[in-house]
């Protein structure tokens, strides 16, 4: 049986690289384009895609309207992927005004309808490459080296540079495996229960990253403090 997934994102970010069969007239992608493509390339079978369509406004609806229906999307789904994107955050705007937090707080809650319990989603931070083609916004690698003069190339994933919500969902372990190396905690396994990786890791093995996903709902969910509410 195939996942249903639903996909948070920043619908006009342009802030990415461009995608040469998913644009505007030729002239820039935005992260939209970039559900275009999962939605074309890698659901496909028993996977349902729960991103709204195109022709699928909600902004045109009161916000309690809005919530309504993508309750019901991300209520029936098991994955949650967020596309991370350079501009995604309205720095004007309080996190709890912002509809990305909102769904990724609503993702991770334990809802009970008619008589039936949805339980926390897996969840999934894919992150885009920025116009350059870069990724180093949000991840990059540096070396370290350890205490036996080992040097070890490390990622380096800047959970700052987005929502406080989707930050503290990783890093989250309650009892870590880490060394420290030049002062710094270097994480060893699972250590994150939102797991975050490049786009094009992701469309290369996208089954892996959700097959990683759905054993940290399903088999450890208990071994992460999450966060669940806004703050």
């Amino acid at each position: 049986m195939g996942k249903k997934i639903f996909v948070s994102y920043k619908y006009a970010d342009d802030n990415v690289a461009f995608l040469e069969e998913y644009n505007h007239f030729g002239l820039y992608s935005t992260a939209r384009n970039y559900v275009d493509y999962l939605q074309d390339h890698n659901f496909s079978g028993d996977d349902l895609n729960k991103a709204e369509n195109d022709n699928e406004d909600l902004s045109k609806f009161k916000d309690t309207t809005i919530k309504s229906k993508l309750r019901d999307k991300i209520w029936d789904s098991s994955i949650t992927l967020v596309l991370i994107s350079p501009n995604m955050q309205d720095t004007l705007k309080k996190e709890e005004d912002q509809w990305i937090p909102w769904e990724v707080s609503y993702s991770l809650r334990t809802e009970r309808r008619n008589d039936k319990n949805s339980l926390p989603n897996g969840m999934i931070a894919v992150i885009l490459p920025d116009k350059s083609g870069s990724y180093s916004y949000f991840t990059y690698h540096h070396n370290l080296v350890d205490d036996d003069g080992k040097t070890h190339n490390v990622r380096v994933i800047n959970t700052d540079n987005t929502f406080e919500i989707i930050g503290n969902n990783m890093f989250n372990q309650k009892e870590p495996d880490y060394d420290i190396m030049q002062g710094q905690k270097v994480y060893h396994g699972e250590c994150s229960y939102i797991i975050a990786v490049s786009w094009e890791d992701f469309i290369k093995d996208t089954d892996t990253y959700i097959n990683r996903a759905t054993d940290l709902k399903e088999n450890s969910i208990d071994e992460y403090d999450l966060q669940k509410k806004l703050k």
